[in-house]
């Protein structure tokens, strides 16, 4: 199994569970991109710096810079990895993704296409590609000279396999071609997509029967990119007045701002919530996204930042709102009935610890209680490509690679972290630390793909 293949299936076990991951950026940009003819051209602008977000606007201009139209949505541009594309009368547009991708409930396909603004068609991953994700890693861009994968001072380099071609190591850059309104996509399955940007019709040819020597002549388009000016993309912005947001929520609340110190999160009780609010550059906010952990009043919440002006000097200048995102944590403005809720929720958590230990489930998913069960169990949830993956490593110190993403996803759900029979089979055997668990757990399995049972049999005799 080569490098490539192995990183390839990180981005499935980040996202296993239906659960997509959000990256902030502490640097976003504004992209520009033109038509092949240089008649028009498109600003795409996003109104935050949160990976995979539409939440921005896109505007096509003509040559002088007299706007044309505009979309309410931003487009994220990476690489070879998300690409737009206009056309040569600037009416046409489609945006193209190698990996398709769900955010807030709606799945971004590997294709749409918009006319005038508006989207007119979508083809997603299965339309375009024969490809089994139970099997293999599907996507939508030309990988396939690629032997490994390898990052040196931050770089990401290839070593090809020894037959490729100079046109197929050039496809691996690019995957894409834009000429006289034909948009073209070379594929990971060696097939080639052809797109009228005029009709929004598709077809398809085998990569075998191009001649390469035409595509070596198409005219790259043209695409820039200017860093968005901002003082701030962190934290919540202050309330127009000065005040904080905590600290004005928590008059309206009642509550008191939670101390910063390791000595108040023994002693008190803490209400918190992670928020995205939506602020514009009137000072007006609507709250986005509210993940309450501990019962606040959520319609106060949003009746609270619905009602108050913001400050706007954390907007970038060239964005009409910026969405914030941070935490809002209280406790009760009554420090003795604090460390009161404080002592009532240990004793809540320490009932609730002891049901978990010996659960044969949490939340729907079981709880294996040995490593013969974790065997078992990560044989039926993972995809046989993944478990040839894991099997294929070069050696058990492999498994290091899964540390961050299904290592993640092993120690949240098994209870590694807040309890769970598996938690006390592992403490039992010496292993202290959940990321311990979790590593002990994969290296083992690694050894049990590749029937070397001695390790983990004398690790369970223990």
């Amino acid at each position: 199994m080569t490098t490539f293949k192995i990183a390839t299936i990180l981005f499935w076990f980040i996202t296993i569970g239906q659960v997509a991951a959000q990256t902030i950026h502490s640097i976003c940009y504004i992209h520009k991109v033109k038509s092949q003819n240089d008649k028009f051209f498109l600003k795409t602008i996003p109104f935050d710096n949160i990976d995979q977000t539409s939440t921005g606007k896109t505007i096509v201009y003509n040559s002088d810079s007299t706007k044309f139209y505009e979309i309410e949505r931003h487009f994220e541009l990476l690489d070879n990895k998300k690409e737009i594309f206009l056309s040569n009368d600037g009416k046409n547009i489609a945006y193209v993704i190698d990996r398709e991708f769900l955010w807030n409930g709606v799945q971004n396909k590997s294709i749409q296409i918009f006319n005038n603004g508006i989207s007119i068609k979508q083809f997603q991953l299965t339309d375009l590609l024969d490809c089994n994700s139970d099997k293999e890693d599907c996507y939508l861009f030309y990988k396939e000279a690629i032997d490994s994968v390898f990052y040196k001072n931050g770089k990401r380099n290839f070593i090809f396999k020894e037959k490729a071609t100079d046109f197929e190591k050039q496809l691996t850059e690019k995957a894409t071609f834009l000429n006289n309104d034909t948009l073209y996509i070379f594929t990971k399955t060696d097939k080639l997509i052809s797109i009228d940007l005029r009709t929004a019709s598709l077809s398809f040819t085998p990569i075998s029967k191009i001649n390469p020597e035409r595509f070596k002549q198409i005219k790259p388009f043209q695409v820039s990119k200017a860093n968005l000016k901002q003082p701030s993309l962190f934290g919540l912005p202050h309330l127009s007045t000065g005040v904080t947001l905590e600290k004005g929520l928590a008059e309206t609340l009642g509550m008191a701002v939670f101390p910063e110190d390791q000595i108040a999160s023994k002693k008190f009780k803490r209400y918190g919530a992670n928020v995205q609010i939506i602020v514009d550059k009137n000072g007006k906010a609507i709250l986005d996204k509210i993940e309450n952990y501990h019962g606040l009043p959520e319609d106060k919440v949003k009746a609270f930042i619905q009602s108050r002006k913001f400050a706007t000097n954390s907007i970038p200048t060239e964005a009409e709102k910026w969405r914030f995102s941070g935490w809002l944590i209280f406790m009760n403005k009554n420090k003795e009935e604090a460390e009161r809720e404080k002592q009532r929720e240990a004793i809540l958590e320490a009932e609730a610890y002891k049901k978990r230990i010996v659960a044969d489930s949490i939340n729907r998913i079981y709880i294996p209680k040995n490593l013969e069960e974790c065997f078992a169990e990560l044989n039926r949830i993972l995809k046989p490509k993944d478990i040839e993956a894991i099997k294929n490593l070069k050696d058990r110190n492999g498994t290091i690679l899964y540390h961050h993403g299904f290592g993640t996803w092993l120690r949240n759900n098994w209870g590694l972290w807040g309890g769970s029979r598996l938690q006390q089979y592992l403490l039992k055997k010496g292993i202290s630390y959940p990321d311990s668990m979790s590593s002990t757990i994969l290296i083992y399995y690694y050894d049990w793909l590749n029937g070397q049972n001695d390790k983990w049999k004398e690790f369970e005799a223990k």
